[in-house]
């Protein structure tokens, strides 16, 4: 029988935990590390967020699908411009607002006080974003006197950003819970509402922009509904409390609105510009190739959402030398996914995407394909860069290495449009995230 270092003898269950902590301290491939870490997620919540995305993804891709042989190209144009700018209002604004530093706000406050914390969350976000609502619609009935479409529209718009604002509280707060079967449950909702919405609409022969948002408007209200089947989830917020979050939530809210804004001008954003500059066909064109690449951005934010509570805790209890090992691994796994689903989308995307969309006059050849599958690879490299900066509470440096994109955007777009047309847009996308990256790298090596 063993003996330990006080001379006790040792237990054979002591030998077999003795064994066992010396082939977990042992080196092993990082490979191998990157395949544990995503099975002890999948065991934990992984799976269940890849399926939340996985609803709200496919449900998009279908849509946006359906619209663009259903309508139009002028018509799907319209409506890829409405979308971009509502996105712009709840990602961007709102998300950043709410949701971004809702986890960081949430821990200083004691559980016991979570409900109130949560009515509140719902009450003023309710109250901002009916209020924008509001603006839209009073400016398409503004808009109604020139044309009745874009009147139309407008209002549909306006209805959609309190309903999607709701659905996203709902699967925020769910996540803060850890209750990832209820943001499930809620997407699943909006699939089933946007798949009945959209066979009524096109039934009906009302198809059209606004009938689409409104599609989406409704399905929204039904998946945020939700929270009345948990009424006792919330209480009603005392002033202090409710203050205290809310200005946590302002003072971190402004470094995420603005990273996801300068996020947005470089994505999203360009819809409009090469709507206005190049046609309505070029505006949705683009949208169609940035919903070809939606999975492979909502398995990133998956990812992003499991491990960066983990890197979190890492690089506070350790060294800040442990930054570049955390971005490191994060890079190999978000980068190789990326390079793999652009191979992919490159070589069969074309013949896919024509049975798809028929023969309509959107730019979706191989070249602008490939182009599209870079500047993914080159932003699924910068996620992984900057979620460790993230984790250790550096936004104004996350926010620098988009605003180097974001320049480099503004000094890339002009010549590249003028020399090549809608495939420049899609080049200044590439210049403007490998600027992204460079700065990221090097933000991580001066920090290591």
């Amino acid at each position: 029988m063993m003996r330990d270092a006080a001379g006790r003898r040792a237990s054979p269950a002591a030998d077999v935990v003795k064994d066992l902590r010396v082939q977990e301290s042992a080196p092993c491939p990082r490979g191998v590390r990157l395949v544990d870490r995503l099975v002890q997620a999948g065991a934990s919540n992984f799976g269940l967020g890849l399926v939340d995305q996985a609803l709200l993804s496919g449900s998009a891709f279908a849509l946006t699908l359906v619209l663009a042989n259903v309508l139009d190209v002028q018509a799907f144009g319209r409506f890829s411009v409405a979308w971009s700018f509502s996105i712009l209002i709840e990602s961007v604004f709102l998300r950043g607002l709410f949701d971004d530093g809702l986890p960081a706000a949430a821990q200083r406050i004691p559980r016991r006080l979570w409900p109130q914390l949560r009515f509140g969350i719902y009450l003023s976000a309710l109250a901002v974003s009916g209020l924008i609502g509001l603006g839209i619609m009073l400016a398409g009935a503004i808009g109604a006197g020139l044309s009745m479409e874009s009147g139309l529209l407008g209002a549909a718009t306006g209805l959609a950003v309190p309903a999607i604002r709701m659905q996203s509280v709902y699967r925020r707060i769910a996540y803060l819970d850890g209750k990832p079967i209820r943001a499930a449950v809620s997407s699943l909702a909006y699939c089933l509402g946007l798949l009945i919405s959209t066979v009524v609409m096109i039934r009906t022969g009302e198809a059209g922009p606004a009938a689409a948002m409104s599609c989406i408007a409704v399905s929204a209200a039904v998946a945020g509904a939700l929270v009345l089947l948990r009424p006792g989830d919330l209480a009603r917020s005392r002033r202090k409390m409710f203050t205290t979050a809310m200005t946590r939530l302002l003072r971190s809210g402004r470094w995420f609105i603005a990273t996801s804004l300068t996020y947005w001008i470089g994505s999203i954003g360009l819809i409009p510009f090469c709507s206005v500059l190049l046609g309505l066909e070029a505006g949705a064109t683009l949208r169609i190739l940035l919903l070809i690449f939606a999975p492979l951005s909502q398995f990133n934010q998956t990812i992003v959402s499991v491990r960066l509570p983990e890197i979190a805790e890492k690089l506070r209890a350790g060294s800040r030398s442990a930054i570049r090992a955390a971005a490191r691994d994060c890079v190999v796994l978000l980068g190789s996914v990326s390079i793999v689903y652009g191979a992919v989308v490159t070589l069969g995307g074309e013949a896919a995407l024509s049975m798809m969309v028929g023969t309509k006059s959107y730019q979706l050849g191989s070249a602008n394909l490939a182009l599209m599958a870079l500047a993914m690879m080159l932003d699924s490299i910068w996620l992984g860069l900057a979620l460790p900066l993230f984790a250790v509470g550096k936004p104004q440096r996350f926010l620098l290495s988009r605003l180097a994109g974001l320049v480099s955007l503004c000094c890339a777009l002009p010549a590249a449009v003028w020399l090549w047309g809608f495939p420049g847009a899609i080049v200044g996308m590439v210049v403007s995230s490998a600027a992204s990256v460079a700065v990221s790298l090097r933000t991580n090596w001066r920090l290591s």
